[in-house]
């Protein structure tokens, strides 16, 4: 049964108006025009505050990057003596990644799940990503998605939802692979940090991407930045659209952002960003269901607007940031058992305020003090035909003191040791303490590391709604946090210019698990029952053998305890190559191995099943514009996806698209 798709706009028709305001704004390109974003942050505590000014030049704390890097841009340990790798924006394009959970497809540790070419279906299977196993146990999540250090997801279900994240709106990602209590706080057994792009160079200029390919898959974004010496912008907006490669597998999303900077003076800054977010996503049911009347869909309209004050002085800065992320989530389901649809409409509001200061308050030494202040929430419904059900309008609120300490000892062989700790006070849910430690030895170009964390995950607003629902009234209060005990060694090394390695050992374990009790007896109910341990090795390998190749591999070996551990393969390997050619040609490969995994549906009181391990294969060639005999900067490629044709599912009963091709251009300007 076909569906008509809950955005207004036409795809062709918003397609043309980008390309028109690309054509408006355009100015003579010039060499001085390039854009040119700001290296990645530095350290943590940079990282997670997104730093509204461009860094200061990296100094070598165990940071290893190798120019034109397929797959990833560079891994470093941070002053808490975490492994945090980047995705930055070459990686993001080469890829062509088209949403966060494809912009982190090759990256050790990761496993992603989704069912459609664009959109995710809400959130779970329908579109997420997965860290060491860890982020399964929805509703709630052990992972945080963030934007400039800010947490994004959705305040009733407090999980993170794939099309939130607008992809064009992101200029380089953080991948935690370790708890991160303390910098971060709840819900941080990994997390995934976004940071926005900026101006950094003097001057204007952008760039218009756009392609067309299998499955009727419409790409367009733009994006146009300036920059003086007291004031900078940066704009975007991008559609995407798709039929998918199954009837009522369409999806389409169309995104826009603008970040607003202005420099007070030597010392302080001011940075607005805003980002709007607007999806239709089509179910296509698992293979061989019984067909229903309806086209279950997935709605989101959602609204993020974050306001930063920052100050560099020579040994003291810090910012405070304010946010407010408001969003509608309609999603259009079927009851089998009363055979009619109804509406699960989410009003989720998250608002809050974080403070922040790093100071160095002797030589070698840097101290880290914060406090953070959210509160998330909102409304929830479900609408029947004859009437509404679990009408729930809720609040939670935590607020959380940091700090973290470091000092590091001499300088030809330096050793970092760390200490940090974090108090969180619920609402509902009493205290808890984050604690990290961390020792990081660096000589020559070379790392060796160990750190320890436990972390902690509230229950959610979920809680409430689901008990009201099932006449348990306030028992929810009872459940208590989910924790985990991580411990990590590493080591990270660069032999030359052209050889990078990245090794570690880790385990976890988690304790207090939240998990969906069915009947009997009736009523069902959440419990603090779940458990389990992971010991595992991580190795990628980063190689430059000439100026104009570069290579990546990667992978991760898990063992796991109990074996069913969802969404945790117990191998996973990676690959990429980028080919620069002397003509300006480029050509991006990248690979991917995953063994065999159990998934689970946490929505649904059973129904973890294995999947079948596959193997996939991308490339994208672009040509630069003057091979064609045109005076313009930017290329024309073609990108390939799953060029092997491999038949395979991230959740049992949905397979993916086989091979897919697309064709594009991208104009700089």
């Amino acid at each position: 049964m076909a569906r008509q798709h809950a955005l207004p706009v036409s795809r062709v028709w918003c397609l043309v108006a980008v390309c028109c305001l690309g054509l408006v704004v355009s100015p003579k390109p010039t060499a001085a025009q390039e854009p040119t974003q700001a290296e990645p942050p530095t350290t943590a505590s940079e990282a997670a505050a997104g730093d509204p000014e461009p860094a200061p030049p990296r100094t070598f704390r165990g940071s290893i990057t190798v120019e034109d890097s397929p797959i990833v841009e560079s891994s470093r340990i941070d002053v808490s003596g975490s492994l945090v790798t980047t995705v930055a924006e070459q990686q993001i394009d080469d890829l062509y990644a088209q949403d966060l959970t494809s912009a982190l497809r090759r990256v050790p540790g990761v496993v992603i799940s989704r069912y459609n070419p664009v959109g995710a279906f809400g959130g779970g299977d329908g579109g997420a990503i997965f860290i060491r196993g860890h982020g399964s146990g929805r509703p709630g999540a052990e992972i945080t998605m963030l934007t400039d250090g800010i947490p994004r997801f959705v305040g009733i279900w407090t999980h993170p939802l794939i099309d939130v994240a607008n992809i064009d709106s992101v200029h380089s990602i953080d991948i935690y692979r370790s708890a991160q209590p303390v910098m971060i706080g709840n819900m941080a057994f990994g997390a995934v940090d976004m940071a926005s792009p900026r101006r950094v160079a003097f001057g204007s200029g952008g760039r218009f991407t756009g392609s067309y390919g299998g499955y009727d898959t419409l790409i367009g974004n733009l994006e146009y930045g300036g920059r003086s010496e007291s004031f900078d912008y940066y704009l975007t907006a991008g559609y995407r659209s798709s039929e998918g490669h199954r009837d009522n597998a369409d999806g389409e999303i169309a995104a826009g952002s603008g970040r607003l900077g202005f420099q007070l003076g030597d010392i302080w800054s001011l940075s607005v960003f805003y980002e709007h977010t607007s999806s239709s996503v089509g179910d296509p049911q698992m293979v061989g269901a019984p067909a229903i009347p309806i086209v279950p869909t997935y709605d989101i309209e959602n609204d993020f607007v974050l306001a930063t004050v920052g100050h560099d002085h020579d040994r003291w800065s810090g910012t405070v940031k304010l946010y407010f992320d408001a969003g509608t989530f309609d999603w259009l389901q079927w009851s089998g058992a009363e055979q009619h649809g109804y509406r699960s409409i989410t009003d989720s509001t998250n608002y809050g305020v974080r403070w922040r200061e790093t100071v160095a308050p002797w030589n070698g030494g840097e101290l880290v003090v914060g406090l953070d202040h959210d509160i998330y929430g909102g409304e929830f419904v479900e609408r029947h035909p004859e009437d509404d059900r679990l009408a729930t309008n809720l609040e939670f609120r935590n607020t959380a003191p940091y700090a973290q300490l470091s000092h590091t000892f001499g300088k030809e062989i330096s050793v970092t040791p760390s200490i940090g700790v974090r108090y969180n006070d619920s609402r509902y849910f009493g205290n808890e303490w984050g604690t990290q430690a961390a020792i990081n030895a660096s000589f020559a170009r070379h790392v060796i590391y160990a750190n320890y964390a436990h972390g902690f995950n509230l229950p959610g607003v979920y809680a409430a709604v689901q008990y009201s629902g099932w006449g348990r009234g306030d028992q929810w209060e009872d459940l208590e946090a989910e924790t985990i005990d991580h411990l990590e060694i590493g080591w990270l090394s660069s032999f030359g210019r052209s050889l990078h390695l990245t090794a570690s050992l880790f385990r976890d374990e988690v304790d207090n698990a939240i998990r969906f009790v069915p009947p009997p007896p009736p009523p069902p109910l959440f419990a603090n029952i779940g458990a389990s341990t992971v010991n595992g090795v991580e190795v990628s390998l980063q190689a430059q053998p000439t100026e104009r190749l570069a290579l990546f591999v990667g992978g991760t070996y898990s063992d796991a305890n109990p074996e069913t551990v969802p969404n945790l393969p117990r191998a996973t390997a990676v690959g990429g190559a980028t080919w620069n050619g002397r003509s300006g040609w480029r050509c991006n490969l990248d690979l991917q191995w995953v063994d065999d995994r159990y998934v689970l549906n946490p929505r649904f009181a059973s129904g973890q099943a294995a999947v079948d391990s596959y193997f996939l294969t991308n490339a994208k060639l672009s040509l630069p514009w003057r091979l064609l005999g045109l005076d313009t900067d930017g290329s024309v490629f073609v990108f390939g996806e799953n060029l092997t044709d491999e038949e395979y599912e991230h959740r049992l009963g949905y397979p993916m698209p086989g091979r897919m091709l697309q064709v594009g251009i991208e104009i700089e300007f």
